[in-house]
């Protein structure tokens, strides 16, 4: 048995959104054969809670290493690492003696496979990475520069953040044995940087267990929509303002008793600012996201940015409910327009897919996005292949 140690830049317990997830599958694969011992950045007694729950939930160890709660950008730190090549958000979350106590625990624990668990992990990693599990090429996100609609600062941040960024995934992937990501076009993306690398694609994955097939909401029932995401990631938050502020108006125009829901987590209180729009309803985070999938015509995800593939699309699949997005909300998916979801840009491109859910019960779109999740994206398969992938590597 042999024993490895997870690096990530967060607590992922309870696994309630898509970073979570991933990290859970990751250390549900681990500790099938080898002693887990899992270093997060603790920076409350929350994170403490959290930590113990998930010793006690997963049957591994959690060492703590300090972090700074709800860290904040600054000018100086910013300007500091973009004249060094670096990333100032990567940085962020770490104080300066978290690598000191990163190093320890891997005295400590005679580490045999060492995994840094997304790219935000890589800071305090002093010594070399096994494997280098990247949930997004985050460069990537930060390369789309979204034109006119953002600011001129945005974007000079943006650009300077994707250069230090790119420069931090380069260097890990060309000097891990094995990178994994979670989708094919990720995988592209890596091996632009170092086309020599190994790359393994690892689906991103739901527990079909816990998601069955919902029915088709009742006919002449208001339309219902749908938006799942955290609201302290920055993609999720443009999509929710953009949805809120243009789409809604013109949604409501032509299904004047719509209404969206918007579930996930809100550290910093941004949904305070969408609470009292017409139709808007601001949940904030759940202890059983499926429970509001119910009764709801499609999900509405007017996405773009970010990277990865969105775990809220697959969990809409396995419940059977349709999937309406932008083409970046669902790259890196094998999704066809009109067989497993809809595709849209702009509101009004939205009003006519919304208006195509509404008017039969969308039984295709249900039972091929579910089938579509059974065949290439359950939490049993990704298990499988990551135990896989690890005990290859430790026995070269």
């Amino acid at each position: 048995m042999a024993k490895v140690v997870v690096v990530a830049p967060y607590v992922p317990y309870p696994a309630r959104h898509g970073g979570a997830i991933r990290s859970r599958v990751l250390l549900d694969a681990l500790r099938l054969d080898h002693e887990v011992h899992l270093a997060a950045a603790v920076a409350n007694d929350e994170d403490r809670a959290h930590a113990k729950a998930l010793e006690a939930d997963a049957g591994i160890v959690v060492h703590p290493l300090p972090a700074h709660e709800a860290p904040r950008p600054s000018l100086s730190r910013k300007l500091g690492n973009w004249l060094l090549g670096g990333s100032e958000l990567v940085r962020r979350r770490w104080p300066k003696q978290a690598a000191a106590e990163m190093a320890r625990i891997f005295d400590q624990v005679g580490c045999d496979l060492a995994v840094a668990d997304s790219t935000f992990a890589l800071p305090v990693i002093t010594r070399s990475c096994n494997l280098l599990y990247l949930h997004n090429l985050e460069h990537s996100m930060f390369d789309r520069q979204g034109g006119e609609q953002r600011s001129f600062s945005d974007r000079l941040t943006r650009r300077m953040e994707a250069r230090g960024l790119r420069s931090y995934e380069k260097r890990a992937i060309a000097r891990a044995p094995l990178t994994v990501t979670v989708s094919e076009h990720d995988r592209s993306l890596a091996l632009r940087l170092v086309p020599n690398a190994r790359v393994e694609p690892v689906p991103n994955s739901v527990d079909l267990e816990r998601l069955p097939l919902l029915p088709a909401p009742a006919r002449g029932m208001a339309p219902r929509l749908l938006f799942v995401g955290s609201l302290d990631y920055p993609p999720n938050l443009e999509a929710v303002t953009e949805l809120v502020e243009r789409h809604m108006p013109a949604l409501r125009k032509v299904f004047p008793e719509l209404t969206v829901r918007l579930v996930g987590k809100d550290p910093h209180g941004h949904g305070a600012r969408f609470r009292g729009a017409p139709g808007v309803e601001v949940i904030g985070p759940v202890d059983d996201v499926a429970e509001h999938y119910c009764d709801t015509h499609a999900v509405y995800l007017p996405i773009r940015s970010g990277g990865g593939t969105r775990i809220k699309i697959l969990e809409a699949w396995a419940l059977g409910v349709p999937v309406l997005s932008t083409a970046v909300g669902c790259e890196g998916l094998p999704a066809d327009d009109g067989v497993h979801l809809h595709r849209f840009e702009t509101p009004e491109q939205g009003c006519a897919k919304v208006r195509a859910v509404v008017a039969d019960t969308a039984d295709d779109l249900r039972q091929n996005g579910r089938q579509l999740v059974e065949q290439q994206f359950s939490h049993a398969a990704a298990i499988a292949r990551l135990r896989e992938l690890a005990n290859d590597l430790l026995a070269r």
